[in-house]
């Protein structure tokens, strides 16, 4: 048997016992006794001295009893089993409804789904519920989602909210969904409390094998002044029993995601399969813009539980954001029959060179192959604009228009124009590139660029050259290094190729260590924000670091370790060296804005000066608005939305009617493909989460709504005190009565001249 109190704090009131202590005590006190004529008509008796003590002292105790009933009431005491829980109990509870909101979920191998399944479910269990009795319904994504803002008594609002749910995607973490549920039930005040989890018994929602998620879940339990039911069921059908057919797309990977008008992109993908037969041959489509391109189907022939990679190529005509999209036909797992991407396409992108070794020399300039390379003179639509300037050009107004920045063999910035390039990279989403030479200055630079909060945190350790010439000594490339996607293509031993390309002289580079030199106005909220760490894309023969590649919170940064032109290598002699440079920038200015991101990322875009909130629709996957802000400041306007706990594609359009310079722009939000897995929990995993977790799995929900409503033995008897309460304010009332009427009529009759003392 278990006592404990819902309001503990409210026994603090148990100070107040002491006010009737001391009023007593006060009214005891000595006062100079004055002798006169008459004071022996007032002398009691001693029986009656002692009577009217005895009753004072029953009434003081009454008092104090009053005190400590409704301090005891107000702190809700409640038992756990014993006797009195059949006699005195309460209906009232609070229940938290957890929909798994997976795609899995969406089965359609049975006559409704289980997602409609969980819904009808709990339209039909509110009708059995009380008026006493609270609400509270999540949606399990990859983040939990409150439904109902807070637990409510308005059964019809929700029923409103069950109705508008949004169809099932993506993952979910069920394990999450049922911490916020607790933490929900912490606000609530009835004692009755379960949580509900309606699934498919899936297993990779429940995240079995995780145990720090579920350590937490027992934390709350632990922490819960009130116990909490936690009760699971498969709300699947047969979904789960014996071998399903499904056949899957995965991811999309773009070899660009921002692009040129007529330059080829590669779109890939796997495509899986699961089921009874030993292969399948199926059809895979792809579209732009929602068009199927019918001349693009493949087919492919995938053995059973085998994957086939798939490979689409496409030119875009015009410019803008496009989204491409892979598609198998229907099956009964509609979820992961398709899968997209976006991609921005535009004339040409802005590139800005600044030139470290300026010359009245074309040819003898740091950026002359660069240039070239980039624009050929006989090139008239070139896929890359560029724009030479000398260091002493660059400001924060002339960086406003550019994609990629190059500082070639630069010697040194000032503050204000590295403060312009870091503001550049991260605010505006830019691409920095910054080749090394005989120029720089390394203490400027790890002093202004090079360190936690620059552009980069290396350390330039120091100029190294090769002395050797022959061919045994060369210092190239090592191809097995180059695995990141976009330069590997440029893999393989040629005599033409990136690889083939000889190095004399480079940098030696490490990587700092980001937590030994923390800047000195570091906040709590840069602290607890995790930082990128530069990761090595090439090195060199000799183990020693070519490039880097960084990350940002939208930019991207490039450090090369050796020069750009043929001062210290002699690549810009290689064929892939124009190619090198081209997929290069795209892939420093794909950072510029994030169109395909993952669940519950930020959306962020840059949109024209002065657009205001009202100006815009955003929309999610199923065509309903979506909260967003605009963000005004020195460097321009940004849209920015965090509403991204739904996967698909999110759309961006100016209102109809609005004037407006704004473009429609569209965005993708990807999630883990994972959840394509049925294999349902064993009942060893089960068993585990039963017995470390306190979770109680039923086959039906019938046996589930039967254990629940037969399991009531936490009893409030706050009722009881307050009812016992009431009869010792009528008892003290009677007993004050009667010491006032008895102490007149004392005296009354002591004073009678028939009286006798």
């Amino acid at each position: 048997m278990t006592f404990d109190f819902l309001n503990p704090m409210m026994l603090l009131g148990l100070l107040g016992i002491s006010l009737p202590i001391l009023v007593h005590l006060l009214s005891r006190k000595r006062y100079d006794i004055v002798h006169w004529g008459a004071m022996q008509f007032l002398q009691l008796g001693r029986r009656t001295r002692r009577r009217i003590r005895l009753e004072g002292w029953l009434l003081l105790a009454i008092r104090m009893l009053l005190i400590a009933l409704i301090t005891f009431a107000l702190a809700r005491p409640w038992i756990s089993g014993g006797f009195l829980s059949k006699f005195i109990s309460t209906q009232s509870r609070d229940v938290v409804f957890i929909i798994d909101g997976s795609y899995s979920m969406g089965w359609e191998g049975e006559a409704t789904t289980p997602h409609s399944a969980a819904i009808q479910w709990i339209h039909r269990f509110m009708e059995e519920l009380n008026s006493g009795d609270t609400i509270t319904i999540i949606d399990a994504r990859d983040q939990p989602r409150l439904v109902t803002e807070s637990p409510t008594h308005q059964f019809e609002l929700v029923r409103e909210k069950l109705n508008q749910l949004p169809p099932p995607a993506g993952s979910s973490n069920l394990a999450n969904s049922v911490s916020k549920a607790i933490q929900t039930l912490s606000t609530t005040s009835n004692l009755e409390r379960e949580i509900i989890v309606l699934t498919d018994d899936q297993a990779f929602c429940w995240s079995p094998q995780d145990t720090i998620l579920w350590d937490q879940v027992n934390d709350l339990l632990q922490q819960s002044a009130v116990p909490i039911d936690l009760w699971a069921t498969n709300v699947g059908g047969e979904k789960n029993q014996g071998v399903q057919s499904n056949l899957r797309v995965d991811k999309l990977m773009a070899s660009r995601e921002v692009c040129v008008k007529n330059l080829p992109v590669k779109i890939a993908t796997t495509i899986r399969y699961d089921g009874p037969e030993p292969t399948l041959i199926s059809p895979v489509y792809f579209e732009v813009d929602g068009q199927r391109i019918n001349e693009k189907t493949q087919s492919v022939k995938i053995e059973n539980h085998g994957e086939a990679a798939i490979e689409f190529q496409y030119r875009f005509e015009d410019e803008g954001t496009h989204v491409v999209s892979v598609v198998l036909d229907p099956d009964q797992l509609p979820g992961d029959d398709r899968s997209d991407a976006a991609l921005h396409v535009t004339s040409a992108l802005p590139v800005l060179l600044v030139d470290g070794t300026p010359s009245f020399d074309p040819t003898r300039s740091e950026v002359f192959f660069t240039n070239l390379a980039l624009m050929a003179p006989t090139n008239r639509t070139p896929w890359i604009q560029t724009t030479v300037i000398e260091k002493e050009q660059l400001n924060a107004e002339i960086l406003k228009n550019q994609a990629v920045v190059i500082l070639a063999n630069v010697d040194a910035l000032t503050e204000t124009q590295a403060g312009d390039l870091i503001d550049f990279v991260n605010h505006e989403g830019g691409g920095v590139m910054i080749a090394l030479g005989d120029q720089i200055n390394p203490e400027q630079y790890q002093k202004l660029l090079f360190h936690a909060e620059g552009l980069i945190p290396v350390k330039l350790k120091a100029h190294e050259s090769n002395p050797g010439i022959d061919f045994g000594n060369l210092i190239q490339i090592s191809s097995d290094s180059l695995q990141t996607p976009w330069l590997a293509r440029f893999r393989g031993e040629y005599a033409s190729g990136l690889t083939s390309a000889r190095f004399n002289h480079w940098w030696d580079v490490s990587i700092l260590d980001q937590a030994v030199e923390p800047p000195d106005d570091e906040t709590e909220e840069s602290k607890a924000k995790p930082k990128s760490t530069p990761v090595k894309i090439a090195e060199l023969s000799n183990n020693k670091p070519l490039m880097f590649l960084m990350n940002h919170e939208r930019g991207r940064v490039m450090l090369l370790t050796s020069s750009i032109d043929a001062d210290w290598n002699n690549l810009p002699t290689k064929p892939d060296y124009v190619p090198f440079l081209h997929e290069a920038i795209f892939e420093l200015s794909a950072g510029r804005v994030f169109r395909n991101i993952n669940t519950d990322e930020p959306i962020v875009v840059p949109v024209p000066a002065k657009t205001t909130i009202d100006q815009l629709e955003f929309l999610d996957p199923n065509n309903n608005p979506v909260a967003g802000t605009i963000d005004s400041s020195a460097n321009g306007a940004t849209f920015q939305s965090p509403n991204t706990s739904l996967p698909g594609v999110y759309a961006l359009n100016p209102k109809q009617g609005v004037e407006t310079e704004l473009k429609a722009d569209r965005f993708v939000v990807n999630f883990d493909r994972s959840e394509s897995d049925l294999t349902p929990l064993t009942e060893a995993q089960q068993k585990t989460l039963s017995d470390d977790y306190h979770l109680t799995f039923f086959k039906t929900l019938d046996e589930l709504k039967q254990a629940m409503f037969s399991d009531v033995s936490e009893t409030e008897f706050w009722r009881v005190l307050l009812l016992i309460f009431l009869l010792l304010m009528v008892g003290e009332l009677f007993l004050t009565r009667r010491l006032v009427q008895g102490g007149h009529a004392t005296l009354a009759d002591h004073n009678h001249p028939d009286s006798t003392i």
